[in-house]
């Protein structure tokens, strides 16, 4: 995840496996103004999924030190927790969060399967609403940057395809479909193109990924 000016990148780096417990998450920060990279995240499992806030200061990530994956907003420079954003018995990961930081967009199994939800960051848990109703489950939610709507990659039958829809649940499209895995779709800065990843050249031997860019229609 990049920050808001474009000079640090987020990241989730896999550790050494620690015994029955798997292997640890952590999460690190590359700033390339001074080319140095700094751990900020190495609670116990996993420290990922994060997100810069539109100022700067604090991310929003997941972390699964209490037992499921919740998620948290965390001072970037101390690595203090400043508040727990999310607190449900299922696993709530992925957030991502809109360009005047009012709202964020999360993944969920609540409803049994990985689906969709956005919550008010202004408000409580009881705000939580379920905005995708498609597929086995879905995955990368993110919003356009006016805040309109939101793209995100789905399992239909056999693979990833793209979708989008308005932040209130309304308006779902499809704009892939049968080209191989179609994943972790964003949108553009200017909010007239989805840039994903997709294996739609698959060879005899292999199936490669590569880097699309398409219009939102």
């Amino acid at each position: 995840s990049l920050s808001r000016d474009g000079t640090k990148v987020l990241y989730s780096l896999i550790g050494r496996k620690l015994g029955r417990s798997g292997r640890r998450v952590n999460l690190r920060m590359y700033d390339f103004v001074t080319k140095k990279d700094r751990l900020v995240s190495s609670r116990k499992g996993v420290n990922s999924g994060a997100v810069f806030t539109d100022d700067g200061q604090s991310i929003l990530l997941t972390l699964t030190f209490m037992g499921n994956a919740e998620i948290y907003k965390m001072d970037l420079k101390t690595g203090k927790i400043i508040q727990r954003l999310t607190k449900n018995f299922a696993n709530d990961v992925d957030p991502n969060v809109t360009a005047n930081g009012s709202r964020m967009a999360f993944l969920s199994d609540r409803s049994g399967k990985a689906h969709i939800y956005t919550l008010d960051l202004a408000a409580t848990e009881k705000d939580v609403k379920r905005v995708s109703f498609v597929g086995k489950f879905n995955a990368t939610p993110r919003y356009s940057p006016d805040g309109k709507m939101i793209t995100f990659s789905s399992w239909p039958l056999n693979s990833f395809d793209i979708y989008r829809v308005n932040t209130d649940g309304s308006n779902l499209v499809r704009l892939t479909s049968h080209f191989g895995s179609n994943e972790d779709p964003s949108f553009s800065p200017d909010n007239n193109f989805i840039v994903f990843s997709s294996q739609r050249v698959i060879s005899r031997k292999k199936a490669e990924t590569n880097i699309y860019i398409m219009d939102i229609d």
